[in-house]
C-alpha cells in the first residue's frame, strides 16, 4: 500500500524536530517528485513504521523515511500529529484525506547502500543550443501555496534556527558577470568586438553601458514572479573585480550595490541567496563566464592568495549577523578547471585553506562555504569534508549539463533522461557527507522531436514536422515542450531527491535557457514542485539525511 504523507505541512502542537524529520508527500501512487513510499524504503539510511488514520476513519500502517538520527520515536513530539493536506497542484492530484493522525513506533534500520555509478560532469563553453534573445514571462495565475494555510512554498527565512535549508533556486547569470551568448543585445554595435567582461570592460562607453544593464537586467518584480514558482533562493554570480582591481587590469567597478540591491528584495520575498565568486583573478579557466576568456592563470603568481582576499572581503560583509536570515551560501570559486595550467590537488588544498579563511571572516554559524567540484565529480571532495570536520559547513557544487560532449548529443530525449536518473546515487553518497547541490543544470538538449513524438539526436532534421530545439524558442510546438518538461522533470526529481539544492541556469537566460521562459511556455513546472510526469527515475537513489538537512516547509 503507497501511504499518502504531505509535505509543506500545517501542524498542530508539533515540534520543530517532527517538522524536520516528516519526508514528502507521497500520494497513493507516487508523489509530486516521483517519490513512491516502497523506493524510500528501499534506499533510505533510516526509516520509521507509522500508524496513521485516513480521512474516513481506517487506521493504516506503512514504513516510510525518517532519519531517525534526528527522531526520537519514543519522544512527547511522535505520539500524535495533526496533519492537514495541501491543496495539491498535481496536473493529477490524488485523492486526499483531510486529516491523518501519524504515530512514529519503530526503530531505525541501515539497509545496504546501492552501486553507486559515476557523474560525468561536461565542460561547458558555449551553448550549441540557437536560442531567442526575447525572454517571455508568464502572465498567467500562478500557484504560491504549498500549504492549506496559503503561506509561501519556500522555507521562510529565520533567526531562530541553523537547519541547512533545501534551496531550489535560479542563477542570475548574464547579470552582474557578462557573457556573450547570453547577451547579445549588449555585445553590438561599438561593443560587438567584445568577447568577454574584461574586453568589453576596455571599450570607451562601457561604464554607462553597464550601469543601464545592471539597472534594468534584473529587478525586484522579477524576483517576485521567480518566488511565486515555488523558487527560494537566488544563486547571484559576481567578479572579483567588484572588490580588487589591480593595476592594468580593465574592469569596471560597481556590480557589488545591484548585488546589495538583490539581497534586499530576496529578504523582502522570503527567499535565500548564494553569493558565487564567478570570476577569479587570473581566470580559473579560460572561459568567458571567468570575466577573462583564454590563458587560465589562477593557480600562477599570488592569484590564489587574491581570491582569498576576496573572499574574505565577502565573508566579513555577508557573513555577518545582520545577513545571516538570508546570506546561506558563499561559494569560493565557480568552475576551476582540473587540467591545463590548473591542478586538481592545489585546488583541493586552496579549497581547505579558502574554508578556513572564510570560516574565521564569517560570524553566521548558517553559511555554507561551497567548493565548485572542478569537474571531477562531488564523491571527489568527500575526504576533504571529513577532514575540515565542517559539521556540514563545508559543501560542493557541481554542474550538470548534457550538451557539451560528443556522446551527449547522440543521445535521444529518452536516453538524456535516463543519464540525469543516473546521477542520483552518486549525489546521494556525497549529499550523506557534505551538502552537495547541482548549482547549475539546464533544460537544454541538442534533439529532435518528430511528429509522432519520438526524438532522435541532432540540432537539424528533414522529416516533414519534425522540430529540434535549435529552433527559435517562441516557435516551440506542443511536442518539443512536452520533450523538454519531460527531461526537466527527471532532473528535478533527483535533486530533489539526492541533493541538497539545486540552482537552474538561468533565471534570465535566452530561450530556452530561461527559467521564466520555461514557465511561461509551460517547459517547466509551476510550481516548480508540481510534476506531469511523475516518476521517470523509479526507485532510484534516495537522499538519506533529508530531515538533518532541512525541509522546505521547516522554518530557518
Amino acid at each position: 500500500m503507497r501511504l499518502p504523507i504531505y509535505s509543506a505541512l500545517t501542524f498542530a502542537c508539533v515540534s520543530s524536530t517532527l517538522a524536520a524529520a516528516l519526508p514528502r508527500r507521497v500520494s497513493q501512487d507516487e508523489n509530486a517528485h516521483g517519490i513512491v513510499a516502497d523506493d524510500i524504503v528501499e534506499t533510505i539510511t533510516n526509516w520509521q513504521t507509522v500508524w496513521w488514520t485516513d480521512g474516513s476513519g481506517a487506521q493504516q500502517t506503512s514504513a516510510v523515511a525518517v532519519p531517525a538520527d534526528v527522531f526520537d520515536a519514543t519522544s512527547p513530539a511522535a505520539s500524535q500529529a495533526s496533519v492537514t493536506s495541501p491543496a495539491s497542484s498535481s496536473s493529477n492530484p490524488p485523492p486526499t484525506p483531510s486529516s491523518s493522525t501519524l504515530t512514529f513506533v519503530s526503530p531505525s534500520i541501515s539497509p545496504s547502500s546501492p552501486a553507486i555509478p559515476s557523474i560525468s560532469s561536461s565542460t561547458p563553453q558555449q551553448a550549441p543550443v540557437t536560442a531567442s534573445p526575447t525572454p517571455t514571462t508568464s502572465t498567467s495565475p500562478v500557484v504560491t501555496s504549498m500549504t492549506a494555510s496559503s503561506s509561501a512554498a519556500q522555507s521562510t527565512p529565520s533567526s531562530q534556527s541553523s537547519k541547512i535549508p533545501f534551496l531550489r533556486g535560479v542563477n542570475l547569470g548574464g547579470w552582474l558577470v557578462l557573457e556573450s551568448w547570453m547577451n547579445g543585445d549588449l555585445f553590438t554595435d561599438s561593443f560587438a568586438s567584445a568577447t568577454d567582461q574584461w574586453s568589453f570592460d576596455s571599450i570607451s562607453g562601457a561604464k554607462a553601458a553597464l550601469e543601464t544593464h545592471w539597472s534594468t537586467f534584473f529587478t525586484e518584480d522579477d524576483v517576485k514572479t521567480i518566488a511565486a514558482t515555488g523558487i527560494n533562493a537566488l544563486r547571484i554570480p559576481i567578479g572579483y573585480w567588484a572588490y580588487d582591481v589591480a593595476d592594468g587590469e580593465p574592469y569596471i567597478q560597481g556590480a557589488d550595490v545591484y548585488l546589495e540591491q538583490a539581497i534586499g528584495w530576496a529578504r523582502d520575498n522570503n527567499m535565500y541567496v548564494w553569493v558565487d565568486l564567478h570570476g577569479s583573478p587570473g581566470s580559473q579557466n579560460g572561459f568567458d563566464n571567468s570575466g577573462h576568456a583564454g590563458n587560465v592563470e589562477w593557480q600562477q603568481d599570488d592569484n590564489l592568495q587574491r581570491s582569498i582576499s576576496v573572499l574574505k572581503t565577502i565573508a566579513t560583509k555577508y557573513g555577518a549577523l545582520e545577513y545571516s536570515d538570508v546570506v546561506v551560501g558563499i561559494e569560493m570559486v565557480n568552475e576551476p578547471i582540473s587540467w591545463d595550467n590548473n591542478v586538481f590537488s592545489v585546488s583541493q588544498n586552496w579549497a581547505q585553506e579558502a574554508y578556513a579563511a572564510v570560516k574565521t571572516a564569517s560570524a553566521s554559524e548558517k553559511l555554507v562555504i561551497v567548493m565548485h567540484d572542478g569537474f571531477e565529480g562531488p564523491v571527489s571532495w568527500t575526504t576533504v569534508a571529513e577532514g575540515l570536520t565542517a559539521g556540514r559547513r563545508f559543501g560542493v557544487d557541481t554542474h550538470l549539463y548534457q550538451l557539451y560532449s560528443d556522446s551527449d548529443n547522440q543521445l535521444t530525449q529518452a536516453q538524456h533522461i535516463t543519464e540525469a536518473c543516473g546521477w542520483a546515487a552518486e549525489l546521494a553518497t556525497a549529499n550523506a557527507i557534505m551538502p552537495v547541490y547541482a548549482g547549475e543544470w539546464s533544460a537544454a538538449t541538442n534533439i529532435c522531436v518528430n511528429p509522432d513524438g519520438s526524438t532522435i539526436a541532432g540540432t537539424s532534421c528533414s522529416t516533414a514536422g519534425c522540430q529540434c530545439q535549435s529552433a527559435d524558442f517562441s516557435s516551440w510546438n506542443d511536442g518539443m515542450i512536452e520533450q523538454v518538461r519531460r527531461f526537466v522533470e527527471a532532473q528535478l526529481d533527483v535533486f530533489e531527491s539526492s541533493s541538497s539544492g539545486y540552482f537552474m541556469w538561468a533565471a534570465k537566460g535566452p530561450g530556452g535557457w530561461g527559467f521564466l521562459n520555461g514557465i511561461g511556455n509551460g517547459a517547466i513546472p509551476n510550481p516548480v514542485t508540481s510534476r506531469k510526469y511523475p516518476g521517470q527515475c523509479g526507485s532510484s537513489a534516495r537522499r538519506s539525511r533529508r530531515g538533518e538537512l532541512g525541509l522546505i516547509a521547516e522554518p530557518y
